[in-house]
């Protein structure tokens, strides 16, 4: 199993950002691991390219201006989490687009932290960066949601202890059940579930497979608890409304057991791809990172 020692966590921002930064010094302090911040700013050598010279003289000091207040800002959460959790940060500043740079940085990560845009367009990740990001990411990504504990929050470090595992027994979901096994080993509650809305017969084919990823846990030391939960049959209204769709559905049911059981955090995978230029993400995926209220750990 391979140990989580390098988190790889994304600043733009100061309030989601900090959610971010909160989660990744806990996982940090658990697992002696070393945090890198990554800063991404508009590349210095395009500003004011096709302006006159006072504009491109205005461009330049905004891009500087940008950094610096990048800095700033992860400055004052290195000084609170240090305060709070004692971890090692590295601080790394690079120019270019923010999903490519993860991306090229995720080479070297074991997880990269990020967060949810808050709904004003603020901080974070937009749902189509993020997907792009999954789709080329080199290790699993943890989104953290725009709302969150504040950073110099009192209290116990925030613990990832009581996790959620989505299974649906494909390539993505056994991705991100392999890349989340140093999480899950730490957790103390491991809860595996998979949906069926297609009767009994398709509730025995679903226990059955979750039989199976029992048993893969338990020979990595996890005991834990599966069950097969049914997103119930749409009425013929449900059907008819527009904009209704079984992905919507079923992520809605995976959240809302992820709050019966008070999760602490939801493991699934990412489901999207490339067409005609266009990132296309599956419906849970989209739905859950427009809606989620625990950080998820996506791989796909």
């Amino acid at each position: 199993m391979t140990a989580l020692k390098h988190l790889l966590v994304h600043v733009n921002d100061e309030a989601t950002s900090g959610h971010a930064m909160t989660i990744a010094a806990g996982l940090a302090k658990a697992h002696d691991a070393r945090i890198t911040v990554l800063m991404v700013t508009a590349p210095a050598g395009s500003a004011g390219l096709g302006l006159s010279g006072e504009s491109a003289a205005l461009a330049h000091q905004f891009v500087q201006a940008q950094r610096e207040a990048l800095l700033e800002t992860a400055r004052r959460l290195e000084a609170l989490v240090r305060q709070r959790y004692d971890v090692p940060i590295d601080f790394q500043t690079v120019e270019g687009g923010e999903v490519e740079c993860l991306q090229e940085s995720s080479r070297l990560a074991d997880l990269v932290v990020t967060s949810q845009r808050d709904p004003e367009g603020r901080g974070g990740l937009s749902a189509g960066q993020f997907g792009r990001l999954l789709l080329g990411a080199a290790c699993p990504l943890l989104v953290v949601p725009h709302i969150g504990p504040e950073p110099d929050a009192v209290g116990d470090p925030e613990m990832l202890e009581r996790a959620l595992v989505a299974w649906a027994d494909t390539r993505e979901s056994a991705r991100a059940l392999r890349d989340a096994l140093p999480l899950l080993a730490a957790a103390k509650e491991v809860h595996v579930v998979s949906f069926s809305d297609s009767g009994e017969e398709g509730a025995a084919q679903r226990r059955s497979s979750l039989e199976g990823v029992a048993a893969y846990l338990a020979r990595h030391g996890i005991r834990p608890t599966t069950s097969v939960l049914s997103q119930g049959e749409p009425s013929v209204g449900e059907r008819m409304r527009r904009g209704w769709v079984p992905d919507v559905a079923a992520a809605e049911a995976m959240l809302s057991h992820a709050a019966d059981i008070h999760a602490d955090f939801l493991v699934m995978g990412g489901y999207g791809h490339s067409r005609l230029r266009q990132l296309v993400l599956g419906g849970v995926t989209r739905t859950v990172l427009d809606t989620m209220t625990v950080p998820v750990l996506m791989s796909h």
